[in-house]
């Protein structure tokens, strides 16, 4: 079974590809830390409190990515 930091620097990715950030925007945006996105992938781990706020930016950013799809279909 994967440890957890695993799974959330590769959720982090999948974000990352699926949406087309850079990782130093998602950074910036997500956490106010433009190399967060670099940093995970050299090792560090996030605190819980981080990883809290990067869950949710990603949360809410694909929320609103979903609203803008719907909103398109239906016009």
């Amino acid at each position: 079974m994967p440890k957890i930091s695993s799974q959330f620097r590769e959720q982090v990715e999948a974000f990352l590809k699926a949406h087309g950030f850079k990782p130093t925007e998602f950074g910036r945006q997500a956490v106010g830390d433009p190399p967060f996105a670099l940093g995970l992938r050299r090792g560090p781990r996030p605190t819980l409190a981080t990883a809290d706020r990067v869950l949710s930016f990603i949360a809410e950013f694909e929320a609103v990515e979903l609203k803008r799809h719907r909103h398109r279909r239906s016009a």
